[in-house]
């Protein structure tokens, strides 16, 4: 189970971030081939690969159909992320600053004695 299930998600991402789905259309590649033969039974599978992938792209009279054959045009559009650094980057650690021991509280309400601050449940203290 483990294994299927592991070759079930390395296909998903070969298929949608790699090329890996450019060899689907081995398909067009053979019928194209075949279509050659039969216009010229002298051409070779390495004269046709030649003449379709090393001569650039001609614009002939079958140029859509040469445009469906694999590794023609570039379709995968998976962005890449990249995280890179400068070579000259300085990281300057600085010390913490000190804490202060003694801290004052400073307020703008008048002191005043409650019963309640005798009690167990007593608000939060600010200082």
């Amino acid at each position: 189970m483990r294994k299927g299930t592991a070759i079930f998600f390395l296909s998903i991402f070969l298929f949608s971030n790699t090329e890996v789905h450019e060899l689907g259309k081995i398909g067009a590649f053979i019928n194209h081939y075949q279509e050659h033969r039969s216009a010229d039974p002298s051409i070779t599978l390495l004269e046709f690969i030649h003449i379709h992938y090393f001569n650039g792209n001609i614009h002939d009279e079958d140029y859509d159909r040469d445009m469906q054959l694999p590794f023609k045009v570039i379709d995968c559009a998976a962005p890449g992320i990249v995280f890179t650094l400068p070579s000259d980057v300085v990281l300057a650690l600085t010390p913490p600053f000190p804490t202060l021991k003694n801290k004052a509280c400073f307020s703008n309400q008048p002191a005043f004695q409650s019963s309640h601050l005798s009690d167990i449940w007593q608000p939060p203290k600010s200082c």
